[in-house]
């Protein structure tokens, strides 16, 4: 089953987004950045949902971390979901390697229809075989190709 992160620091909206997701996959919530830091050391997680504004270690830090460290969630596909709505903050989230960037309040039926779609992309790409030793055309190189 997937396993998502809600990160926000306000726990109504963490509710929210995790009774909205439950049936997506097994739901864990942070209530901010050193949270969020701790949990995405330790498991991997197929979506992280993360607020920007968030006090001590905010949204920015985290992708900040997530897009330079190695780690088991360095490729995971973030949403950013915050009250900003610069073109800045889009800019820079979409820079550090967001996937999404939603400003809220956001639609629940909308973000569950993205996490949907973003859990079933994930997971067609997890169901792909790597290719087999030999299954590869092979290629003649003692023929000079000069006299065919």
């Amino acid at each position: 089953m997937p396993s998502l992160l809600v990160v926000d620091d306000d726990p109504v909206i963490r509710t929210m987004f995790s009774r909205a997701l439950q049936s997506q996959g097994d739901i864990d919530q942070a209530g901010g950045g050193g949270d969020a830091l701790r949990l995405l050391g330790s498991k991997k997680y197929d979506i992280v949902m993360l607020d920007l504004h968030m006090p001590i270690i905010d949204g920015w830090v985290v992708l900040q971390m997530l897009a330079n460290k190695p780690g088991p969630n360095r490729d995971t596909p973030v949403f950013v979901i915050t009250a900003d709505t610069s073109d800045r903050a889009r800019v820079e989230a979409l820079r550090r390697k967001a996937v999404f960037f939603l400003t809220k309040p956001v639609h629940l039926a909308t973000l569950t229809s993205l996490i949907d779609g973003a859990l079933k992309k994930t997971a067609s790409k997890s169901l792909k075989p790597p290719p087999r030793p030999g299954s590869m055309p092979s290629i003649d190189l003692s023929r000079d190709p000069k006299k065919r």
